[in-house]
């Protein structure tokens, strides 16, 4: 195991409930973790200050008050992780990826050889994340990155069958652009890693939305049977629940177009002919789910769980896995899976602004 004295932070804003809150205080006064409430006595932090942050007069009082309380030391980004023996990287709670020049900065600034994890999307396209991944080679930093949703808990606890035959998946997601996009393919990227053949990438990206996504799931451009077992996983289900507490068949009734507010999404379709659809539809239900069908018709389908406040657990899941990563040097998923989401989240936004039309995309194919 790798030794863990100083870890440093590189945050762009601080707010209560956000993801720099959870994770900065999980390592700070620490987190559940095997059953037991887990410390990391002797590991000094520091937040480099980025973004909002970067004038001392503009700390945030929450954050001041752990400086305070924790020990924590604000400074300037290059002194934060010149000798950390690892970073994290927290973009804005709006944002899906830090800016360009705070992760740059904290790359080249870096130990060589620290471990480096970044929460959210590694960059906002795939040019950018590649010139990250070649700076940090450089520097033999092991780069990782993700949001809490690739390990958080399921309900029910069901994984893909290893090496199974897909045929099509579906996740339903909330919230503005782009936390919308990357929350589905973080959600859904590492399910489907698990299928025949692994993920190749994709070949082209869709854009729908209002009454045009309705008459592509009709034309069976993705599939109203899987959204309705992803539907089936919610227990947040919006509309005359809220009023009266009574179950309904939000597809089957015909609700979900009527009950969705700025109804939009983004069919993929992947190298190995899979297709999957990113569904964002605000005001159906208010948590992730996703279905995925095989070859066979059997489907398999979750929720993604996300905690209630103000512990929100799931981070303490996130926060193990970034603890082990420092600690073994072994990154928890492949560089691949950042590069394509990266490259993906480029890609549904060129799609956005050509809706309905297919965009091809051989950048995201794997040689």
């Amino acid at each position: 195991m790798k030794p863990l004295r100083h870890l440093a932070f590189v945050l762009e804003d601080f707010a209560l409930q956000t993801p720099a809150q959870q994770l900065l205080d999980r390592f700070l006064f620490g987190y559940r973790r095997n059953d037991a409430f887990h410390k990391l006595d002797g590991v000094r932090v520091s937040v480099a200050r980025a973004g909002d942050l970067q004038s001392p007069s503009t700390a945030p009082d929450p954050l001041r008050a752990r400086a305070t309380e924790a020990g924590l030391q604000l400074t300037d980004l290059p002194a934060a992780v010149r000798d950390a023996e690892a970073v994290i990287v927290i973009p804005r709670a709006d944002s899906a990826s830090p800016a360009v020049p705070n992760l740059a900065a904290a790359l080249t600034n870096a130990q060589r050889g620290a471990p480096c994890f970044v929460f959210g999307a590694l960059a906002p396209d795939l040019a950018t994340a590649r010139t990250f991944t070649t700076l940090a080679a450089a520097r033999q930093i092991t780069l990782a990155a993700g949001t809490t949703l690739p390990v958080t808990w399921r309900l029910p606890q069901v994984d893909l069958p290893a090496n199974a035959p897909v045929d099509e998946a579906l996740i339903v997601v909330q919230g503005p652009s782009p936390l919308a996009e990357l929350h589905a393919l973080d959600g859904l990227l590492p399910v489907l890693e698990r299928r025949a053949g692994g993920e190749r990438g994709v070949r082209q990206v869709k854009f729908l939305s209002g009454r045009d996504l309705w008459r592509a799931g009709d034309r069976r451009e993705w599939s109203w049977g899987l959204l309705a077992a992803a539907l089936s996983r919610s227990d947040s289900p919006q509309g005359d629940a809220l009023v009266d507490g009574r179950t309904q068949d939000l597809v089957g009734l015909g609700l979900v177009p009527k009950l969705a507010t700025d109804p939009r999404g983004w069919l993929l379709e992947h190298a190995d002919g899979v297709r999957t659809a990113l569904l964002c539809l605000d005001g159906v239900v208010a948590d992730f789910n996703f279905a995925v069908r095989l070859r066979d018709g059997s489907e398999v389908s979750a929720q993604l769980f996300r905690a209630p406040t103000p512990a929100q657990e799931h981070y303490s899941r996130l926060a193990a896995t970034i603890e082990t990563f420092f600690r073994t040097g072994e990154p928890p998923w492949s560089l691949s899976r950042a590069l394509l989401t990266a490259g993906l989240l480029g890609a549904c936004r060129q799609a956005t602004a050509q809706p309905g039309t297919w965009l091809r995309t051989p950048e995201l194919l794997q040689r």
